[in-house]
């Protein structure tokens, strides 16, 4: 069995060392410098760190994973500005948030994170179509893309995670199968919860405040909608699966104290 239990003499971070945030946290901000994805539009790249953000949460506990996301976007924000191009905002925007989110998504079988997506997942889509009808491209002289277009491209994101999340599919099979010591099990429960994580992200302010400071064009937003981020959320789900299934295995055989809500 695992260990659970906290050695004295050690600082915490909610159940998580304060050692294993900061090297943690550093690593997110080295990989700030590695560039995995474009931005659509151009202008940046997504980085290494987004992913790793996620996976921070996933081996250090949400708490601690979430602070270790944020402490590297501050590290990352000097030294890669093609990553972090609005300094501490992207430091939340490009990291922190992704880490909210798989955190929230692999732990579904929690009450308390079950009902902490839903008001999350209900405020962010509110703001999200406010953000898509008010502000962008229409105000920047762009002819608008219809209601009914954005509405029907958008279910992807928004609907589909609330689906799965809230159904048994999230907070029975995902939340069980990332912890089981089945590879295959590990696998399947990894992937959805992260891609379902990635979707709901898409409709956070980690898009639309650029949409609003750059005035993107209409039917740009449409295109990056359907066209671009459909296939993005897969592929940061596939990275994050790929990395953390042999090195939440690797923790597991390791012996350690297990921080809380780990899926190791």
């Amino acid at each position: 069995m695992s260990k659970t239990t906290n050695p004295k003499g050690r600082l915490y971070i909610a159940g998580t060392p304060i050692a294993w945030v900061a090297v943690y946290g550093a690593l997110v901000g080295v990989t700030s410098l590695v560039p995995i994805l474009p931005y659509a539009g151009g202008g940046g790249y997504w980085p290494l760190a987004t992913p790793l953000a996620g996976i921070g949460t996933l081996i250090l506990g949400p708490i601690g994973g979430i602070v270790a996301a944020f402490v590297g976007g501050i590290i990352g924000m000097f030294i890669a500005p093609g990553a972090f191009p609005l300094g501490i905002v992207d430091a939340t925007l490009v990291v922190l948030i992704p880490a909210v989110f798989v955190a929230v998504a692999l732990n579904m079988g929690s009450k308390k994170y079950k009902w902490a997506f839903l008001v999350w997942q209900i405020l962010m889509t509110v703001s999200f179509f406010v953000a898509m009808y008010a502000y962008p491209g229409v105000v920047g002289g762009w002819p608008p893309v219809s209601t009914q277009s954005y509405f029907m491209t958008t279910l992807y994101y928004w609907l589909l995670p609330l689906i799965v999340l809230l159904s048994p599919i999230g907070t029975k099979y995902i939340y069980n199968w990332a912890r089981d010591t089945d590879t295959k099990k590990r696998t399947a429960g990894l992937f959805l919860g992260t891609w379902m994580a990635m979707n709901a992200w898409y409709i956070s302010p980690s898009y639309w405040v650029y949409w609003i400071l750059f005035a993107y064009p209409s039917p740009l937003l449409y295109l990056m909608s359907w066209g671009i981020y459909t296939w993005y959320m897969p592929l940061f789900a596939v990275l994050m699966t790929v990395i953390t299934v042999p090195l939440s295995e690797a923790l597991r055989r390791s012996g350690m104290a297990k921080p809380p809500d780990v899926i190791w």
